[in-house]
């Protein structure tokens, strides 16, 4: 059964046509992860550890850029670093340890892996961070939204919020309780195993 990552699925589900085959060959073709070629794995995690560590001095987010000589990651994180600290601005954030687990339909294994719990100003929040400059669709943030409430809602705690966080643009969008979208996604999970084993 093929097993991808959240990111992964939702860039399937939200490409039209002929793209779907490009994506999952894509995705097939693609050699085993390495934390080398992940390009933002070093800022997620200096995250997490800052929080986890207590978060008291927003200025201790500097530290992910010490010893960094990647002059992309030169090039992108500072920004992403101070979107970051404006988003935290004077909040009162504490950390807790968030959930993940897997999302499987018709033999199909999607990871659900949000990086961030923080209980904000009294509030807690499971948060998948987008670190992407172009802001995300309303699509593709309804889509990981979903995955998470249909993955994860039996492991949080009552009144946990799930949400997404654009870095770049420091917006918070969270699930709101609308109309589902599941069947489109086990749809869309029949259509990918089909594809994947035909390519």
């Amino acid at each position: 059964m093929p097993a991808i990552s959240l990111t992964d699925f939702v860039d399937f589900v939200i490409k039209v046509g002929t793209p779907k085959l490009t994506k999952v060959t894509e995705i097939k073709q693609r050699p085993e992860y390495s934390p080398a070629f992940d390009f933002w794995k070093p800022l997620r995690n200096g995250i997490r550890d800052f929080h986890k560590g207590g978060g008291a001095n927003k200025s201790d987010l500097d530290q992910i850029l010490l010893g960094m000589t990647d002059p992309k990651k030169l090039r992108r994180y500072p920004g992403a670093i101070r979107a970051y600290k404006r988003f935290l601005g004077r909040k009162q954030v504490t950390w807790f340890d968030p959930p993940a687990d897997i999302w499987s339909h018709a033999g199909l294994n999607v990871r659900v892996n949000p990086e961030l719990g923080l209980e904000i100003d009294g509030q807690r929040y499971v948060i998948k961070l987008y670190f992407k400059e172009e802001a995300p669709t309303k699509s593709r943030l309804q889509v990981i939204l979903e995955l998470m409430r249909l993955s994860l809602d039996g492991s949080t705690a009552s009144g946990d919020i799930f949400s997404v966080l654009d870095v770049s643009n420091t917006k918070l969008t969270s699930a709101t309780g609308n109309a589902t979208v599941e069947p489109l996604l086990k749809g869309e999970a029949a259509s990918f195993v089909q594809i994947w084993s035909s390519v």
